[in-house]
């Protein structure tokens, strides 16, 4: 296979910012690709959490560049740059503190940002602007969901002279459809694209600006995480209101399963457990158990066995909590004890926190990002529960059955 150079342009980054698994493919799919030979290059916001990210140099690549995002519109944005952690690989980060020197990426657990389209076209915009003035050729631009979606609609009708990008081409990834950067019709004015493009054969989606399908529409081709999920996506059920627009491109729809990091995933070389373990030397994995019992406080069971459930997850309804959530006083009841790790919707944490109060000793809750905690709730847990509604992919229940623990899930996408 002849070598490509390829740029990743994406909202979310793993380890230098995350909320799901949109950063965790971005954190290893740039690496495995540049393993093969390929010459691939990153292109993410400079968060304020990656300015807490103390293991990795970071060095200005553009010190001010003006980004024409409409008639009259005008933002000013540095472009630094360094690698991947462990990698040879380069990410452009696009500096702009008034839209991304804040202490979450895309809202607080009140909701999101009321900015946040204006955030993205910023990015999007910015991300090729840098692309045409470091004079950085690439074959192909991998843009990921709707934060990016805007991406092949202006190589397309706004950088379509430009012989920089005559020969790239566009490859637009659904990680989850339900999110689609639905905004009110005025946007359509900040994306720069024109008025003519608020149809509902283009952008227009029930009289509001959908970002999604400009990615949709746009690019060469569409892929999915996993080969379920593109044929979910196709039909009304899980369309989100987009299935028609979906099948009209099939031919260029594809689903590709997400892959594991085997490398960060791997109970014999993990280094946030208190005894790391393999499928031939299985004792350690007890010693996890009991471990992570005493890190979270959780009373040991003393004659009867009592099942160990992991949890974690973004709190989203996508996530089917309220299943989770309404068998509480049940599960109570029963010889099992849970353990849920995870951010997101306010209601959904209330009702965890709830649920941890009336039974201590059966739930535990920590409403937090913690990459360690996470390894050492997979390694001790018996199970790990995934009742998602839907799941384009997942990566919680391959993660599981490496560390050798047994995903509960619903029968959907990925799962």
């Amino acid at each position: 296979m002849s070598k490509l150079r390829i740029a990743f342009i994406a909202s979310e980054v793993a380890p230098l910012a995350k909320t799901g698994g949109l950063a965790d493919v971005m954190g290893t799919l740039p690496l495995e690709l540049e393993r093969a030979g390929h010459r691939v290059a990153v292109f993410m916001p400079f968060y304020r959490e990656v300015r807490k990210i103390a293991r990795i140099e970071i060095h200005p690549a553009l010190p001010s560049l003006p980004v024409h995002l409409a008639p009259g519109i005008r933002e000013e944005v540095a472009i630094l740059t360094g690698q991947l952690p462990g990698s040879k690989v380069q990410v452009f980060f696009v500096d702009h503190p008034r839209s991304f020197d804040r202490d979450h990426l895309y809202g607080t657990p009140d909701g999101d940002y009321p900015d946040n389209a204006d955030r993205f076209i910023l990015f999007s915009r910015a991300a090729l602007q840098a692309i045409k003035e470091l004079r950085e050729e690439y074959d192909i631009l991998h843009c990921h969901d709707w934060q990016t979606a805007l991406i092949p609609a202006y190589l397309s009708r706004v950088y379509a002279g430009e012989r920089l990008f005559a020969r790239t081409a566009s490859v637009f990834t659904i990680h989850n459809l339900a999110y689609q950067g639905v905004f009110p019709k005025e946007t359509v004015v900040r994306t720069g694209l024109g008025w003519e493009l608020f149809t509902p054969d283009q952008l227009e989606f029930y009289g509001k600006v959908n970002l999604m399908k400009a990615g949709i529409l746009y690019a060469h081709k569409v892929t999915t995480v996993s080969p379920t999920y593109a044929h979910e996506i196709v039909t009304p059920e899980s369309g989100f209101g987009l299935d028609g627009l979906l099948r009209t491109r099939a031919s260029d729809l594809t689903g590709i399963r997400n892959g594991l990091n085997q490398e960060e995933w791997d109970p014999a070389r993990d280094r946030h457990l208190k005894t790391m373990y393999s499928r031939k030397a299985l004792a350690g994995k007890a010693e996890c158990t009991a471990a992570l019992r005493e890190e979270l406080g959780l009373p040991v069971p003393e004659r009867n066995p009592v099942l160990l459930i992991g949890v974690v997850s973004r709190l989203a309804e996508q996530k089917g909590f309220e299943l989770l959530v309404a068998a509480a006083a049940k599960l109570a009841k029963k010889p099992v004890q849970i353990v849920i790790l995870g951010t997101g919707d306010r209601a959904i944490q209330e009702a965890l926190e709830e649920a941890c109060r009336k039974a201590p000793d059966r739930f535990i809750f920590r409403p937090k990002f913690d990459t360690g905690l996470a390894h050492r709730i997979y390694a001790g847990a018996d199970a790990l529960l995934m009742p998602s509604k839907y799941e384009p992919c997942g990566l919680g229940q391959m993660i599981a059955m490496r560390y050798g623990t047994l995903p509960v899930v619903r029968a959907t996408g990925g799962l």
